[in-house]
């Protein structure tokens, strides 16, 4: 496989499985840290936002904030009386971009195509 130079890559890329947030080094795909979340369950959807020294993880109505550099848990909000469903996490400096914007017009304009042919 063959590497592009030029690439900017993460310094780490995060993601949520099976109850845990794991970061993985983007070069090599090792782990670096893996963090399992309190009271969560391996069939758990999540979602992960990076956030400046921070991953918040929205995982079965809870919302979780981690150290990006060790994956230690800094807090946890229960979100109490809201239920246990999917978390959505956003802040002010990600949705600005217009990444959500875009993605959404990109969905729009797919399913306009499909329903002319």
């Amino acid at each position: 496989m063959r590497m592009r130079i030029d690439m900017k890559l993460p310094e780490a890329i995060v993601i949520y499985v099976g109850g845990h947030v794991h970061a993985v080094d983007p070069m090599s795909g090792n782990t670096l840290w893996s963090t399992r979340l309190p009271k969560t369950y391996k069939q758990s959807i999540g979602t992960v936002l990076l956030e400046g020294d921070v991953v918040l993880a929205g995982v079965g109505g809870r919302l979780y904030c981690l150290d990006i550099y060790d994956g230690r848990l800094i807090w946890m909000n229960e979100m109490p009386g809201m239920g246990l469903g999917m978390v959505a996490v956003a802040t002010p400096s990600n949705s600005a971009d217009g990444s959500a914007q875009s993605a959404q017009q990109a969905a729009y304009m797919h399913a306009a195509g499909a329903a002319a042919v």
